[in-house]
């Protein structure tokens, strides 16, 4: 989320589609090339060349990596073997707004992050999601985003951004996709968040509305995503393995440090991702992992704010 007055907040965030965090386009104007670095990774080739920093399962299908990156952003790791009988992932919603840890720690989760867009106001979803087959939110039904003048003209596609959608059935399919892409018929979607937009195979900024043409011809870059920040994202590789990245620097402040979207997608590119999805970010970026020192299954903060921020959703990756 972004830090500033709480009306010029709320209306940003409204004028946003009611979302805190939007993507970064392809093509990046004048002053954020300036900013941009030349190569914000550190040198590896894949995820398997990094050392796991902490285990976070028995079975070592779960690890834990922290490491840093060129502009002194540094990026927290969490990955899932997809294959595991043991772990897998799970999206929650909390009612009302919760910090992750403390949503992670309920679920008895051995990691939680962030999830998707929220209104700041009143803390109501504007990123769909679904729960054991049950829509549990609908941002169609989200009042400061659908009565908003400047925004109706944009409704349709923002209601059709990107999601992670999880399949029933054996294996539990894991994939990303636009909200109106109907599943393959006998692929029933037991689990979805909505996040946007794509980063992999491309990022999608203008066709999901993140980045938009007003009325007046002048281009809205929402809340200046090509500018770095802390972001959360999702990614998977074609081995099976899911990623899920937090990206903060000193403060984690609105702009202060982290990456643009491109660059976010640059990293999971290089991590070896095929797809990938941004979710909520800014203030709102937090990652938890469990801390085995305490015997409650508490979950300790390792990217975040503090005092940890609030949120309406969390992914968390849990016991099967």
């Amino acid at each position: 989320m972004f830090k500033t007055s709480p009306r010029a907040f709320n209306l940003l965030k409204v004028l946003l589609s009611a979302s805190v965090f939007a993507a970064a386009s392809t093509s990046l104007p004048a002053y954020a090339a300036k900013e941009q670095m030349a190569e914000p990774m550190t040198a590896f080739k894949t995820w398997k060349d990094l050392r796991v920093t902490e285990s976070l399962s028995d079975d070592g299908s779960v690890n834990y990596y922290s490491f840093p990156l060129k502009n002194g952003t540094k990026a927290h790791l969490c990955i899932l073997d997809l294959k595991s009988k043991k772990y897998c992932v799970r999206p929650h919603v909390n009612n009302p707004t919760c910090p992750t840890s403390a949503a992670g720690a309920q679920k008895n989760a051995v990691a939680a992050v962030n999830g998707g867009f929220f209104n700041l106001s009143d803390g109501e979803s504007t990123s769909f999601a679904v729960l054991d087959g049950k829509q549990v939110c609908d941002p169609t039904a989200n009042k400061d985003l659908i009565t908003n003048p400047k925004l109706m003209p944009f409704l349709e596609t923002i209601f059709n951004r990107s999601e992670l959608r999880i399949g029933s059935g054996k294996g539990n399919a894991v994939t990303i996709a636009r909200h109106k892409e109907l599943p393959a018929r006998d692929k029933k979607i037991q689990f979805l968040l909505g996040g946007g937009p794509q980063l992999l195979p491309k990022l999608t900024s203008m066709e999901e509305a993140f980045i938009r043409v007003g009325s007046g011809g002048k281009q809205i870059d929402s809340i200046g995503c090509n500018k770095t920040a802390a972001r959360t994202a999702i990614g998977i590789t074609p081995d099976d393995h899911f990623l899920i990245l937090c990206v903060a620097g000193k403060g984690q402040d609105e702009f202060s440090s982290g990456l643009t979207l491109e660059q976010v997608a640059q990293l999971l590119s290089n991590l070896g991702c095929t797809r990938a999805l941004n979710f909520d970010g800014g203030t709102s970026t937090t990652m938890a992992i469990v801390d085995k020192s305490a015997p409650d299954g508490a979950l300790k903060m390792v990217c975040g704010r503090s005092p940890e921020t609030r949120v309406k959703s969390v992914l968390l990756i849990v016991p099967r």
